[in-house]
Parts: C-alpha cells; structure tokens; sequence
C-alpha cells in the first residue's frame, strides 16, 4: 500500500517566505491568472518552491485571485511548511463558498501540527462530502484514503482508540480486529496505523 508517503512528508516547520509580486509584474507583464496556471504547472512538477513564488506573486498582483490561496496553501504542505499551509488554506476558504481541496489540505496541515480535533473535523467533512475525493487534476495519488489515515491516527493520538479502530476497519482492512480496552490491543492498533503510512 502507497498510502501515507504524501503525509510522512508533511511536517511542521516554520520557514518565511518572500512576496515577489512586484519583481513577477517588472519582468514582463504578466497577470495573477497567468501566475497561477504557471504556478500548477511548476506545481505538477515537483517544483514545489517556485510554484510558491509564483502563487505568493499572483497574491501580490491581483488580491482577487483567490485561487492562488489554494496552491499555495498545497504547495507548502508539500515542502512540509504546515503552519503556512493552514494559513493559505483558512484565507482561502474566507473568500470561496466551500472547497474539498482546501478543507482536505488544512485537515493534513493540522495532522502535521498535532491539532488533532481539527484534523478529525476537516477530514470527516471532507469524506462526508465526497467519500471518494482526491486531488485531482494535480495530484490524485493524495486522496480519500490518505484522509482516512489522518482520521484514524488522530483519533489515535486523543486516546479515542475504539474510533481510531472503526476508521481503519472501514477504509483498510475489514478482517483487523483489537481489543482497544487493553495495552496489548492499542499497541496492536499503532502498529497497524504505522503499517498502512509506511506500506
């Protein structure tokens, strides 16, 4: 199982970024909307921190272009900056209706803060929502059951064991059964947990 690379990634850190909005504008003209498709494009490929550039110079440009929240907020989560993510991810749900994307990132930004009750709040919203989400068209390797993952292991770290279990039972392994009451059960669980981020 692939599940769990994307998250084993994602940890706290607290690096700063610098808004270059005004150096993207000198260089050429180009609009916020033209920065944010070529801050995707970076973003598809692997180039995480340029896409960051080019998302935070979108900002700078066109304070309307919402959308380079978004990628911004999933841009840092993959160079493992969780505090700027949520950032990113709570400014742009300010400004649109609703967005799985974004609810699906500040529920992995959260994890890799160890907030676990908004962890299990985003994430349950976002697999109530759409049980078979995923981040697609950037990247749909990230999607339901890396959710599920966050959501069974925060339940895990708040001491909710019975929880924890009902999650991995449902999205993993039907047949895995613990005794969660004692010592040997939950270790038994934390193992399992520990299985499905490595496997």
């Amino acid at each position: 199982m692939k599940k769990g690379c994307f998250l084993l990634i994602v940890i706290l850190s607290s690096s700063l970024l610098i808004l270059n909005g005004c150096e993207k504008k000198e260089e050429g003209g180009i609009t916020g909307e033209e920065l944010i498709k070529q801050g995707w494009a970076k973003f598809d490929a692997g180039n995480f921190s340029d896409a960051s550039a080019d998302f935070q110079a979108a900002i700078g440009l066109d304070t309307s272009a919402h959308e380079a929240y978004l990628g911004l907020g999933w841009a840092e989560l993959r160079q493992s900056n969780a505090g700027l993510a949520e950032d990113a991810f709570e400014t742009y749900l300010t400004k649109v209706a609703d967005s799985n994307d974004a609810k699906a990132g500040l529920a992995f930004a959260y994890h890799a803060q160890d907030k676990f009750q908004d962890a299990i709040a985003m994430a349950q919203e976002v697999l109530s929502s759409d049980p078979s989400w995923s981040f697609s068209p950037h990247d749909s390797e990230i999607n339901h059951l890396d959710l599920a993952l966050v959501l069974a292991d925060s339940y895990y770290e708040i001491a909710d064991y019975s929880q924890s279990l009902s999650v991995v039972q449902q999205y993993f392994d039907s047949s895995f059964m613990a005794d969660t009451t004692t010592p040997e059960g939950r270790k038994q669980l934390a193992d399992k947990l520990e299985s499905l981020y490595t496997g």
